[in-house]
């Protein structure tokens, strides 16, 4: 049997590659706390106020950004004929709401390894959850690639092929 494109294929490949960065930033935030928890020395208090400004305004803005840049790269999925660049849209889409994420993510462990300071860590955690969250979805991509609920039924046939 032929391995086929087909939309349950599709959906299969976005969950790993969903599931790789998670785990991806889970890992990071994970190693970060390990290696604070084994440091016994105390941390650098001299910009521990400029760090915790800059991790929060960096979490906050690519949490609004990732939101933002999702809506709009799926805009023109309207326009197009096809169901494969329809889900190729919002696969591009998806990808970068995640990487603008797991960024911030990233940046809040590492601030919380040369800060030592929870909030950072918290920050990640809940970076985390919100990428977790927001796992690619049927009913998501039906939502933002069809305006009509004749064609939103397309993204629930698993054997359709692309």
């Amino acid at each position: 049997m032929e391995n086929q494109n087909t939309v349950g294929n599709f959906f299969k490949g976005l969950n790993i590659i969903h599931f790789a960065l998670c785990a991806g930033l889970i890992m990071v935030a994970g190693v970060m706390r390990f290696l604070v928890k084994q440091n016994a020395e105390p941390a650098d208090e001299s910009n521990k106020l400029v760090f915790e400004i800059i991790g929060i305004a960096i979490g906050a803005i690519n949490v609004i950004v990732a939101r933002l840049m999702f809506f709009t790269t799926t805009k023109p999925a309207l326009s197009v004929s096809t169901l494969g660049e329809k889900l190729n849209i919002f696969r591009t889409a998806h990808i970068i709401q995640m990487a603008l994420l797991e960024g911030a993510g990233i940046i809040n462990a590492v601030f919380y390894f040369l800060t030592k300071n929870d909030l950072h860590f918290f920050i990640a955690v809940g970076i985390i959850l919100m990428m977790i969250w927001r796992r690619p979805s049927r009913p998501m991509a039906a939502l933002v690639l069809f305006s009509n609920m004749e064609d939103k039924q397309k993204v629930y046939d698993d054997s359709l092929t692309l």
